[in-house]
């Protein structure tokens, strides 16, 4: 059981992003159900649980890769090489990296992630999040274009391919709005078939601060494996509680971030474009259909988890239409 006292990350989407991206959560102390190893599963120390054996990463632990179950076989470790540890730092009298800070402007056009989320209907439609690794998850692969504004406090994610997780070869696509304490993830394309649906979802929070990973602890320095770039690169190694961000050593911007039962997600370093004119202004107008179903009413998002899988359930006008509730990081 999580303590209560200790809850404080909300209901979120992602990897890290729609709410509380990389809150303290004490996911550490939840007994490790899959019996993950330190390579998939390596959480910063929690001292409500100081013995377990998944927390306090050395480098290249905590890394994570791709996956399409729980099972330890359908794990594929992306790779790792130690370039200096913190204690190296130290013993040259430099100063230890700081945790990264994303632009309060930024268009990334080669966004990519593999969602987890726990199977709540047989074909993963419900995407609810959690906070914990108990269950059993789905894996879902999708990429296309990150939008963000900390000035204007709004995100807009467009999934231009998002796989259907049990439809082989099937991709949907999903334009994904977080606007003020509201998400509204505008399905527009499910396989060939034209969809119109845009439920209105109020988290009671708006997106995440450009600071998110303020207080992360510094794990060390790699050259690390990048899913979808599919190339190495010499990155800066940061956690906070169960989830682990990579900066690029070249670019000074964040390149992946991993949390085992949240996500995988990875920025190409060399396609952020920022600065005032990186994202125009009608970026985050919302199609009809969004303002249709939000004038009917929002889903509240700070429900209980079964809450929000009926509200799902009742929402859906076809098995076919997937209402996403964005969990990235």
């Amino acid at each position: 059981m999580v303590p209560r006292s200790k809850r404080t990350l909300g209901l979120l989407r992602t990897c890290l992003i729609v709410a509380c991206l990389l809150t303290k959560t004490s996911a550490v102390c939840d007994g490790n159900p899959h019996d993950w190893g330190r390579l998939r599963r390596c959480d910063e120390y929690d001292s409500e649980c100081p013995n377990v054996t998944w927390q306090s990463p050395e480098p290249c632990e905590g890394i994570g890769g791709i996956s399409t179950s729980d099972g330890t076989n359908s794990f594929v470790p992306t790779s790792c090489e130690v370039l200096k540890t913190p204690e190296e730092f130290l013993k040259e009298n430099r100063s230890i990296p700081t945790p990264p800070v994303w632009p309060k402007i930024f268009t990334n056009n080669r966004f990519f992630e593999e969602q987890i989320f726990v199977r709540r209907d047989p074909f993963c439609l419900a995407q609810v999040p959690s906070m914990v690794s108990n269950g059993t998850h789905c894996f879902k692969r999708q990429e296309g274009t990150f939008r963000y504004d900390a000035v204007r406090g709004v995100l807009r994610i467009d999934y231009l391919q998002a796989a259907t997780v049990v439809l082989p070869g099937v991709n949907m696509t999903e334009h994904f709005y977080h606007i003020g304490t509201s998400v509204h993830p505008s399905i527009t394309r499910y396989g060939i078939t034209p969809q119109a649906i845009c439920p209105c979802i109020d988290l009671g929070i708006g997106p995440v601060s450009n600071e998110w990973a303020k207080g992360a602890r510094f794990v060390g320095r790699e050259r690390l494996g990048i899913e979808f770039l599919w190339k190495t690169r010499a990155v800066d190694h940061f956690v906070k509680g169960p989830h682990h961000v990579w900066t690029d050593l070249e670019t000074g911007h964040v390149v992946r971030m991993y949390q085992p039962f949240n996500g995988l997600e990875v920025f190409d370093p060399d396609s952020y474009v920022t600065g005032p004119d990186a994202v125009s202004s009608d970026t985050f107008d919302l199609p009809l259909q969004c303002k249709i179903d939000e004038k009917v009413g929002c889903i509240n998002g700070t429900s209980s988890t079964e809450t929000l899988t009926r509200a799902f359930a009742f929402t859906r006008s076809s098995s076919t239409n997937a209402l996403i509730l964005r969990s990235p990081f």
